[in-house]
């Protein structure tokens, strides 16, 4: 999520399709929490706060972000026709989001749109982690089912599969980052923030980023 112009780490949570059968497995995922410090005693400055510590996406400041790096396993099994067996996708998200040292510095009414500002990013992040899964699943799904005469057709058809549905991804990402922008500017908090400014703060746009691990599909 980028920011309107403007750590301690979670354990991670891992699931996964162990002691599930090949058909009923789904795509594993890990979660990591990664938390910037942002202090303030008003919300304009725990706003400038972001903006000086908070991530950068494609360069640009950020207020949270999430990366996500994809991997695969599985076989290829050659009998009358060949298949991939065993096929699993697995995506590892690191989430960054801001942490208020001192709440109790805010007002009462700062506070709690700081809080409503913080679930905000929060529930955004793990959006784009639902976005992503959805495509993991359909990349799973789509490659478990198929079948060729060669192995190297299997492989390079399971390739096609990956890039189509990733590219598919990224345009559900920007859709939803397009949509959430028209919030950000209406957020309590950010109004809040922008309220006493007769000229207004340069927004940024929201969105996330991926970090993709590049890996032979079958090696």
């Amino acid at each position: 999520m980028r920011a309107t112009k403007g750590m301690a780490i979670g354990a991670a949570i891992l699931l996964s399709g162990l002691g599930m059968n090949a058909a009923e497995a789904a795509p594993a995922f890990t979660t990591k929490y990664v938390y910037y410090k942002v202090s303030g005693d008003t919300a304009a400055g725990v706003y400038v706060s972001m903006l000086k510590r908070g991530p950068h996406v494609k360069g640009e400041k950020a207020y949270a972000a999430t990366s996500a790096e994809s991997s695969q396993r599985g076989k290829l099994e050659l009998t009358k026709s060949c298949r991939i067996v065993d096929y699993q996708y697995r995506i590892d998200f690191t989430i960054r989001l801001p942490k208020l040292t001192d709440e109790a510095g805010l007002s009462s009414s700062a506070r709690d749109r700081w809080q409503q500002f913080s679930n905000f990013l929060r529930k955004h992040e793990e959006t784009h982690r639902t976005i992503w899964m959805g495509c993991a699943n359909e990349i799973e799904t789509r490659v478990r089912a198929l079948r060729g005469r060669t192995c190297d057709e299997v492989d390079r058809k399971a390739q096609a599969i990956r890039d189509q549905v990733q590219n598919a991804c990224n345009r559900k990402h920007a859709a939803f980052d397009a949509a959430e922008q028209k919030k950000l500017s209406k957020h309590p908090f950010v109004k809040m923030v922008l309220a006493p400014i007769y000229k207004p703060i340069k927004t940024v746009k929201l969105a996330a980023k991926k970090r993709k691990k590049s890996a032979a599909l079958f090696n």
